[in-house]
């Protein structure tokens, strides 16, 4: 199977941790399909949901290089679509990271994306923290993006597990985990996937800051509510954490 990883021109915490579980997995040959980033001032937040991304580390093109792939620019995607050495298609390209996506891109039904919540009801930004705040489950969507946000065909649903001891931070890592398996393995949830039927919600805008803080005073309240909840704990993912490698 070809794979192109779509990801920033730059060293990136998820394209790494994607990448080394994808060949621990045997995958070889992965491509590179990069756009440009721009560091920009951090945003002040009262809940960091996610490790920070950017920093040292390999850059895609030596990624690239390691397993003897390729690492185009964003503006050849077209080219992107031939391998080195085979007139076809990369099967997927890997979303890890991007800017806008042209609509003509997002709609070839080969890009697979790991959204954090629920699609179609928690989509857009910060939908971790917007489900907790809304008292709802929370997970995680593999699916083919389309030029909607966070639509497209959902692959597989995964519910992710809560324990006694979680505050907000330890369960935020290990749903922001959830993400990197769920590209790691996504050939085994392409015809094997759970998939929830779901009310579609619109997608909502970053979290401001004030409510954080009042969905972090949520947080207690909402971990004993879905504690209880056992049947919402299903794993499509449970047998894939050993499959994948994190770095």
């Amino acid at each position: 199977m070809k794979l192109c990883i779509l990801t920033y021109d730059t060293p990136h915490m998820k394209t790494r941790q994607v990448f080394a579980g994808l060949t621990h997995r045997g995958f070889k040959r992965i491509d590179f399909l990069t756009m440009p980033f721009t560091m920009r001032p951090e945003r002040t937040v009262a809940a960091p949901h996610r490790p920070f991304q950017f920093g040292d580390g390999p850059t895609p093109q030596e990624l690239a290089r390691r397993s003897g792939g390729r690492c185009l620019p964003y503006e050849a995607w077209r080219e992107a679509w031939r391998t080195v050495s085979e007139d076809k298609f990369p099967d997927w390209f890997i979303l890890c990271g991007s800017n806008l996506i042209d609509a003509e891109f997002a709609n070839t039904g080969k890009i697979l994306n790991a959204h954090a919540g629920l699609i179609p009801a928690a989509r857009g930004l910060d939908a971790l923290k917007w489900a907790i705040y809304e008292g709802q489950p929370v997970g995680t969507t593999l699916h083919v993006i389309d030029a909607e946000t966070d639509a497209g065909k959902v692959l597989a649903h995964y519910i992710t597990p809560i324990r006694h001891s979680d505050d907000f931070a330890t369960f935020a890592r290990r749903h922001y985990d959830a993400e990197i398996d769920m590209l790691v393995c996504f050939d085994m949830l392409l015809s094997d996937g759970h998939v929830i039927d779901l009310r579609t919600r619109d997608a909502r805008m970053r979290m401001p800051i004030e409510t954080e803080r009042e969905m972090l005073d949520r947080f207690e309240e909402w971990k004993v509510k879905f504690l209880a909840e056992k049947g919402l704990t299903m794993s499509s993912l449970q047998l894939l954490r050993g499959a994948s490698s994190r770095s």
